[in-house]
């Protein structure tokens, strides 16, 4: 069985020892968590260059990481006894991304026994929305 609050600290403590080869493949740790509460995360990255494509950083990156924002939020409210699964991922873009600091907050919005309805929100610099990401999770026994 997972340990949610673990595998947190360590996402904290950036330490990729026991992370999934593509979490340390795509540097999803980089990202400096902020605030972590039952179902809600906030956590800085900042714009790496060598995902830009070539102007903005490549939305299949973006989305990615928005995957893991909204991960991150479930993590948070879940009981050592569940596992959980993306089973639908929308992005809306509505800023490209090209450079600074990215704030990257997720927010588990409604869960029940079996799935939970999570948002992300990506904000520049200058504060404007970058894009917004829904994530259903099929939650199941661990």
């Amino acid at each position: 069985m997972p340990s949610w609050s673990k595998i947190i600290k360590r996402i904290e403590e950036r330490d990729t020892e026991k992370a999934p080869p593509h979490v340390v493949a795509l540097n999803l740790y980089e990202g400096q968590l902020k605030i972590i509460s039952p179902g809600h995360i906030q956590f800085i990255w900042p714009v790496d260059r060598q995902y830009l494509n070539p102007a903005a950083v490549f939305g299949g990156y973006l989305a990615t990481l928005a995957d893991q924002t909204c991960s991150f939020a479930l993590m948070s409210d879940l009981e050592d006894s569940q596992n959980f699964t993306t089973s639908d991922l929308q992005m809306h873009f509505f800023r490209p991304v090209t450079k600074g600091i990215l704030t990257c907050e997720g927010k588990v919005l409604n869960k029940s026994r079996n799935q939970a309805y999570v948002e992300a929100s990506f904000l520049l610099d200058d504060g404007k929305l970058a894009l917004k990401a829904r994530a259903i999770e099929k939650i199941m026994a661990a």
